[in-house]
C-alpha cells in the first residue's frame, strides 16, 4: 500500500466549492488540504498496526515435570495490562483536533462519539459551529462525509486489501482509540489470548509488551508498576524500500468510570514506498471526557449526496 503524499499549503479557510478528493481550487487549499490530511491520517493510522524461557525442573520417584515460570510471568503481567482496559460502554468529548502533515499543519476544533463495539465517529467542525466533514468507524464499514461538497466515500473493511490481509479492522482501530491491547485477526481480547503476547522482563519503570501478525509488528510500552499503556507502536516492512512505522502516545490521565483514560492522543507516522517518504503528526486532545449515551450511532447520508468510489478516493487522495 502507498505512503500518502501531502504536497499542497494547508491554511484552514472555508470554501465556496471544490472537491474534497480532487485537486483543490485556490480558494479551498486550506479546508480541502486539511480534510484529505485528516483521512490520510486516519487511514494510516489503522495501518498500526521475545521472551525468553527459563524452565526449572522438578523431580520425583515417578518422573519429570516442566514448569516455564518465564511464560507464567509473562502471561500474569500481560494481564495486568489488559486488565486497565475501560469499563465504560461510552466515550464522548469536544476535541482540539491538530495535524502537521510533511511540514504542514491545521488545527480545528471537533468532537469525538465512541460507543464500544459499535462506532468511533470524528466529527471536524470550526470553532464548534458548522460541521464540515465526519469520519466515522463500525465494525462493518468506513464512511468519509464531506458536507461541504455533499459526497461521501462509503467502504467495507474487506475493500481494504492490506488491513484484510494483516487481520486488521474496526476492533484493531478502537483499541488504539481506547488505549488497549488488541490482536490483529480478532474482533475481541479475551484472558485466553494473553500468552500470545510477549512482555519483556525488565527492573526499569517501563515494560514492553509484543505481538507480531504477518508482515507487522506490534509493542506496546507499558509502566511496570501499574500495567498502563503509554504508547503502541507499529513496524510494517515488505523490505527495506516499502516501510512505515507508527507510534500512537498516550497522556493526561483521568478517571472514567472505575478506571483511567488518556485525554490526549499523539500519533506519529513515517512511511517510505521506493524513494518517497511520509511523516504525519497528529494530536488529539479530548476537553471533557463524558460517559453521554444520548447519541445515534450510525451517521446517515442525504440522498443529495454523491457516492466516491473507495478505490478511486484512496488512489486520488494518495496522490494529494
Amino acid at each position: 500500500m502507498g505512503i500518502f503524499k501531502l504536497s499542497h499549503s494547508i491554511l484552514f479557510k472555508y470554501p465556496s466549492k471544490g472537491n474534497l478528493l480532487g485537486t483543490p481550487a485556490p480558494s479551498l487549499r486550506g479546508r480541502a488540504g486539511g480534510e484529505a490530511a485528516f483521512l490520510s491520517f486516519i487511514l494510516c493510522s489503522i495501518l498500526l498496526v521475545s521472551c525468553g524461557t527459563k524452565k526449572n525442573i522438578e523431580s520425583s520417584g515417578v518422573g519429570t515435570k516442566s514448569i516455564d515460570n518465564t511464560a507464567i510471568r509473562n502471561t500474569e503481567y500481560v494481564r495486568k495490562v489488559y486488565s486497565n482496559a475501560t469499563n465504560v460502554k461510552n466515550i464522548v468529548s469536544k476535541i482540539d483536533f491538530s495535524i502537521d502533515a510533511n511540514g504542514k499543519n491545521i488545527s480545528v476544533d471537533g468532537r469525538i462519539y465512541m460507543r464500544k463495539d459499535e462506532v468511533i465517529r470524528v466529527v471536524l467542525a470550526p470553532f464548534g459551529i458548522m460541521e464540515v466533514g465526519r469520519v466515522e468507524f463500525t465494525p462493518e464499514y468506513v464512511l468519509v462525509v464531506d458536507r461541504m461538497h455533499k459526497q461521501y466515500v462509503k467502504a467495507t473493511y474487506n475493500d481494504l486489501a492490506f488491513l484484510k490481509n494483516n487481520g486488521l479492522n474496526f476492533y484493531s482501530l478502537q483499541a488504539l482509540f481506547w488505549n488497549e491491547l488488541f490482536l490483529p485477526g480478532n474482533n475481541q481480547l479475551t484472558v485466553n489470548m494473553l500468552d500470545k503476547f510477549d512482555s519483556e522482563s525488565s527492573a526499569g519503570p517501563q515494560r514492553k509488551v509484543k505481538v507480531k501478525s504477518g508482515n507487522l509488528n506490534f509493542e506496546w510500552d507499558t509502566t511496570a508498576a501499574t500495567g498502563r499503556i503509554d504508547a503502541a507502536n507499529v513496524a510494517y516492512s515488505t523490505g527495506s524500500a516499502n516501510a512505515s512505522n507508527a507510534s500512537w502516545k498516550y497522556d493526561t490521565f483521568s478517571a472514567l468510570g472505575s478506571k483511567m483514560f488518556p485525554a490526549l492522543h499523539s500519533v506519529s507516522f513515517s512511511g517510505k514506498t521506493g524513494n518517497k517518504n511520509s511523516n504525519i503528526h497528529v494530536n488529539i486532545r479530548m476537553k471533557k471526557l463524558t460517559t453521554d449515551s444520548n447519541w445515534e450511532t450510525r451517521s446517515s447520508v442525504s440522498d443529495k449526496y454523491a457516492k466516491v468510489n473507495a478505490e478511486e478516493a484512496l488512489k486520488k487522495i494518495m496522490q494529494f
